[in-house]
């Protein structure tokens, strides 16, 4: 009869002989989000239906109807105490159930709208937030990310006693590739680099760019020999991917240090920094210890 009811009438009409089926049902992929329930069946009642389902964490927004012939105000107020957002009394008039139907299906496609938007408002703000930490040419991330998670590890290194080591890398006579090869050669060299350091990289390392082409490395938990063996695996990987990419020769100096004690992130990136002036007074491709 209910079935009768809704068809012809926009519905995709599931029908369940009991509340086992029904509960059966509701378990699958794709269940009804609009219900019209008995209150007295067989199996589960309506009502128990109507509890488990909004215990349940699914995210689900469902608008339910109880059917019964139970109609004190004690019965109504049990029913939408219990979780209900209708009630309609035996013998129900089928013109009233289909309007009550009708105002619970407006409401689950509203929710389903602005559960749709809010997902896409939550894509949006992570594709934007990832785009504020990320360098544009190379996909790492960006000085500012760096510096606001440096400040947070030095913390951390300080806190809990653990080593920190920083790597300042630069792409060598990095003009010369430009001048000679045009920049877009120089862009795939910074690419190239870019994506070996995160190879290299663990998941809690931090490698971003410093600003042209100097790149910076904050590895915690890590000793400036653990780090020295990072850079010097970059150092060689560089060294011979851009001659198998692109033929071109290019190598790379790196300057290491470990975070000392009562150091600062200043005095921290300073002495990277002069460890990596020592690795190109001294010759270039090489990775030098501060």
């Amino acid at each position: 009869m209910l079935k009768k009811v809704f068809s012809g009438h926009d519905y995709q009409v599931v029908v369940a002989s009991d509340g086992d089926e029904a509960w059966r049902i509701l378990e699958e992929p794709g269940h009804p989000h609009l219900l019209v329930l008995d209150w007295m069946m067989p199996g589960l009642t309506g009502v128990e239906i109507v509890q488990r389902l909004r215990q349940r964490p699914d995210g689900h927004t469902y608008y339910i109807i109880i059917l019964t012939s139970l109609d004190t105000p004690a019965d109504i107020s049990f029913a939408l105490d219990g979780g209900a957002d209708g009630f309609v009394s035996k013998p129900y008039h089928v013109d009233a159930l289909r309007s009550r139907a009708n105002v619970g299906k407006r409401i689950v496609s509203l929710h389903e709208i602005l559960s749709e938007k809010m997902r896409l408002l939550e894509e949006a703000h992570a594709t934007i937030s990832h785009q504020a930490a990320t360098d544009e040419l190379t996909g790492l991330y960006n000085r500012r990310f760096f510096n606001e998670n440096f400040t947070k590890s030095l913390s951390a290194a300080r806190r809990y006693n653990f080593p920190l080591s920083l790597i300042m890398a630069d792409v060598d006579k990095f003009k010369a590739v430009n001048d000679t090869y045009g920049h877009s050669a120089g862009d795939q060299v910074l690419k190239t680099f870019a994506h070996i350091l995160r190879n290299h990289a663990r998941t809690e390392d931090i490698s971003a760019r410093w600003g042209g082409e100097e790149f910076i490395i904050l590895l915690p938990h890590t000793s400036s020999e653990g780090a020295a063996v990072m850079a010097e695996r970059a150092r060689s990987t560089v060294e011979s991917e851009c001659l198998r990419i692109m033929s071109i020769a290019v190598t790379v100096s790196l300057g290491v240090v470990e975070l000392k004690d009562g150091e600062d992130a200043e005095a921290l990136i300073k002495r990277a920094d002069r460890a990596l002036y020592r690795a190109k007074d001294e010759g270039r491709n090489r990775v030098v210890l501060g």
